[in-house]
């Protein structure tokens, strides 16, 4: 691209949301192992050994309230990060992210709604739903993006649910482990997402098809 052009949002920001993609992800890691043992897991019991996480849940009156409740920052930080790119994967893309996003607001609202009493209960482990909705959109990401996606990109976009399942899996807790792997996954999507160029308009032809092109002065 030439020097003298302005670079979209989506450029220009790139770094900005690689960096807001992993802080994303690695707020959700380090606050797993809070929630998951909050919620019984014996799976990270071994980490409260630590002055800092023991600190951490001492400081909480309900870890389990308190560090769920702010894992909607890692929705946000993904989502927001992934937007400008996703956009340009057309509508599949732009559900997809916005669906991330909007797991951030559920996510406090889920995790607030804990007590039976709460008014809005019913809503608690919605945020979970919302996220494996939203890596489901993934195939019509993948479907929507089109030839300036490379076929690589656009068949890990078509996989984030498999993915994000598997990842959820292997870490024993969501929301929280599948934001990690969905935030390792927007690292890869917004370094590899096509820039400006690639959506540059392509020349015109010099005449319309069937259309004789006018004869060229000796």
């Amino acid at each position: 691209m030439d020097a003298g052009v302005r670079r979209s949002f989506a450029d220009r920001t790139r770094w900005w949301r690689l960096a807001l993609a992993v802080v994303g992800g690695v707020w959700a890691a380090l606050t797993l192992p809070l929630v998951a043992t909050a919620f019984g897991s014996p799976a990270y019991v071994w980490v409260l050994r630590s002055r800092v996480y023991f600190a951490a849940n001492q400081w909480a009156d309900d870890p389990y309230i308190t560090y769920g409740t702010l894992a909607g920052f890692s929705f946000l930080a993904i989502g927001l990060a992934l937007l400008p790119d996703l956009r340009r994967a057309g509508w599949g893309g732009t559900v997809m992210a916005w669906l991330i996003i909007a797991g951030g607001p559920l996510c406090a609202v889920s995790y607030l709604s804990t007590p039976r009493s709460a008014p809005l209960h019913f809503l608690w482990g919605a945020e979970g739903v919302l996220l494996f909705v939203a890596c489901a959109f993934g195939v019509a990401a993948a479907a929507t993006a089109g030839p300036r996606w490379r076929l690589g990109l656009r068949t890990l976009l078509g996989f984030t649910f498999i993915l994000v399942a598997i990842g959820t899996i292997a870490l024993g807790y969501w929301p929280h482990g599948s934001l990690v792997v969905l935030a390792m996954e927007a690292v890869v999507i917004i370094a590899v997402a096509p820039r400006d160029a690639a959506f540059e308009a392509e020349p015109a032809l010099t005449a319309a098809p069937g259309v004789a092109e006018p004869p060229v002065s000796p």
